[in-house]
């Protein structure tokens, strides 16, 4: 049985932890509490949003790539669902797929060509040539 003196040294003894290690606890928590909203709807879109986000970060591209296609297929008019599946797949080395919803994500309104060319998710997919013309779409888009 633990002692009542025990127990107040722990609560008075501040949590330790280092940056990396805080790290990783906060992306396995926002990734518990994803997926434990998900199991009550799994169509919830902010949860959905948010694991796919924190398993890009956690550098869990297969997990965040499934996600990306459900939430593409939930939200089939949405530019920035179908930028996050570029992303994904960009991330996969799946280029000519990613670049595929990179040009749907600008034809659906996607215009920030600024944030394309600097996104490191997008980092394989701009070592092809036909990147640049998405760019320039993007661009010509933003300034109707």
């Amino acid at each position: 049985m633990i002692e009542t003196d025990q127990i107040a040294r722990w609560i008075k003894r501040p949590f330790e932890v280092d940056e990396e290690e805080a790290q990783i606890l906060a992306v396995e928590f926002e990734i518990g509490l994803c997926e434990a909203l998900l199991r009550d709807d799994p169509n919830r879109i902010a949860a959905l949003a948010a694991v796919g986000h924190v398993y890009t970060r956690a550098g869990e591209h297969d997990k965040a790539l499934a996600i990306d296609r459900r939430l593409a297929k939930l939200l089939p008019k949405d530019p920035i669902a179908h930028y996050n599946l570029a992303c994904s797949l960009s991330n996969l080395e799946a280029i000519d797929e990613a670049l595929e919803e990179l040009k749907r994500s600008i034809d659906l309104g996607y215009t920030d060509h600024q944030f394309m060319v600097k996104d490191p998710d997008l980092e394989n997919a701009r070592q092809d040539e036909r990147f640049r013309d998405l760019i320039l779409r993007a661009r010509r888009k933003s300034k109707r």
